[in-house]
């Protein structure tokens, strides 16, 4: 079953006390106060490109972790999303960064990737859910996406599809 949360980035109220930007738009529930640099802090992450990615890697940009598999079918199916938001934001700061739970090699997943579209980089440690990313983030299995604002704040949870457009369009325009 996939559990969707949906927050806006979360405004400050003129008292200085946190006020929801859309109180139609519930918060993630058990999660307030998730940083993102908080939880990257000592990881040191490589994508098939062997760029090795960090927490200052994210530092004031809208940060999307997507944890996916070739043999995930929703996730598979979410790529034409992920490319559109891509494509749309990527000038904005948008990084989309792929964790995938696959155990296959790098040039089978790279290959992979090409034939999918895939552009966006894409972590794999070869351990699943087993690796250090996927830990850390505590995800067992795909799909799971987590979304983060400038500030590092998590914003929403498993947003695919329109709802991830949404998010992205409430985020972006409240800039």
């Amino acid at each position: 079953m996939l559990t969707l949360a949906l927050c806006t980035p979360a405004a400050v109220a003129p008292d200085g006390r946190s006020a929801s930007a859309n109180p139609d738009v519930a918060e993630v529930p058990g999660n307030q106060g998730v940083r993102l640099a908080d939880l990257w802090a000592d990881l040191a992450a490589r994508d098939l490109d062997g760029r090795t990615w960090t927490a200052a890697d994210f530092e004031g940009r809208v940060v999307l972790l997507d944890f996916w598999a070739t043999w995930c079918a929703p996730c598979l199916a979410d790529f034409p999303h992920l490319e559109r938001a891509r494509a749309s934001y990527d000038d904005r700061d948008l990084v989309i960064l792929a964790v995938s739970f696959d155990r296959s090699g790098r040039d089978v997943l790279r290959s992979f990737g090409r034939r999918q579209g895939v552009t966006w980089p894409v972590l794999l440690d070869g351990l699943g859910a087993a690796g250090p990313v996927a830990r850390r983030f505590q995800v067992e299995y795909p799909p799971r996406s987590l979304l983060f604002d400038r500030r590092g704040r998590l914003v929403a949870v498993d947003g695919r599809g329109s709802t991830l457009d949404a998010a992205l369009r409430v985020l972006f325009a409240s800039e």
